[in-house]
C-alpha cells in the first residue's frame, strides 16, 4: 500500500503544482552593442527576462537558440511538455517587440531557479546565455522547475 500512496502523493504534487512558476526580474547587461562575430565576451546591452516554469521539461544548453521564424519557434517549444509553453510564448514575443535579435536557452532544470544570467558570445560567434550561480541550493524538491532564458540582443538581427 505505500508505494501505491507514495506514487499518488506525487502524482498530486506534479498536478498541484504544474501551473505554478514564476517570471524573474528582467537583468539589463548595460548600454552599447554587442561584440560582432568572431569576437568574444559579454554582449552590451542584452535584455534578459527568465520564466520559470513548474513540471515543464526541456533540455539545458549553453547554446542559446535564435527565434526569429515560426519554424524555429515550433523547433524550441518542442521541448516543452504540452500546455506549458504560454508564459514562454509570450515572454518570446515581448522580447520581439524590441526589434532586436530574440534568442531563447533552458538555463536550468531542477530545485532552484538563477538569480539571472548573462548573454555572451563565443569564440565562434555563437550567442550563449549563462545563469547566474544559485547562492543556497536546494538539496532536494518534489518537482523540478525549468527556468527558461529569453534575450532580446541589439547589433544581432
Amino acid at each position: 500500500m505505500r508505494p501505491a500512496l507514495g506514487t499518488l502523493l506525487a502524482t498530486a504534487a506534479l498536478g498541484a503544482t504544474a501551473g505554478c512558476g514564476s517570471t524573474h526580474s528582467d537583468v539589463e547587461l548595460g548600454p552599447g552593442g554587442p561584440p560582432t562575430p568572431p569576437s568574444s565576451g559579454p554582449v552590451q546591452g542584452a535584455h534578459v527576462s527568465l520564466v520559470s516554469v513548474t513540471g515543464a521539461g526541456g533540455r539545458v544548453s549553453r547554446a542559446a537558440s535564435l527565434l526569429d521564424t515560426a519554424a524555429h519557434l515550433r523547433a524550441f517549444e518542442e521541448q516543452f511538455r504540452p500546455g506549458s509553453t504560454h508564459r514562454i510564448s509570450s515572454a518570446i514575443a515581448r522580447a520581439k517587440a524590441s526589434g532586436h535579435a530574440v534568442f531563447g536557452a533552458v538555463i536550468a532544470v531542477g530545485c532552484d531557479r538563477p538569480p539571472g544570467a548573462d548573454v555572451v558570445v563565443d569564440g565562434s560567434g555563437r550567442v550563449q546565455i549563462l545563469p547566474h550561480e544559485v547562492a543556497n541550493p536546494l538539496e532536494e524538491c518534489l518537482v523540478a522547475v525549468t527556468t527558461v532564458a529569453i534575450a532580446d540582443v541589439p547589433g544581432s538581427d
